[in-house]
């Protein structure tokens, strides 16, 4: 009816927002930690410029200078990111083969 009065107390609605939010924190949690390390490297890192990367003017696609950086000073994240694609790969394995029903 339209003529229902409805009525808010404090502790219920508080208490339905715990109920909603409670087999949710966890991974609230981890999304929020995930999202500080992503703003924390992003902002603490110092990204070369075009300068600082080997020129050959024999290659014009420089891939021989990017492998030189990849390889030097970015091994850490290239090996973290090779760590990342693998599970991703797998993850995608395991959804794609389904139940043997």
């Amino acid at each position: 009816m339209l003529n229902k009065e409805v009525s808010f107390t404090l502790m219920g609605v508080i208490t339905s927002v715990y109920n909603y939010l409670k087999p949710r924190i966890l991974g609230m949690m981890v999304a929020f930690l995930f999202l500080a390390v992503i703003l924390v490297a992003v902002f603490s890192t110092a990204w070369p410029s075009l300068d600082q990367i080997p020129q050959n003017l024999e290659d014009q696609s420089n891939i021989q200078g990017i492998g030189v950086l990849i390889f030097t000073e970015f091994v850490v994240p290239f090996e973290i990111l090779a760590i990342v694609l693998l599970s991703a790969l797998m993850g995608a394995i395991y959804m794609a083969k389904g139940d043997d029903k």
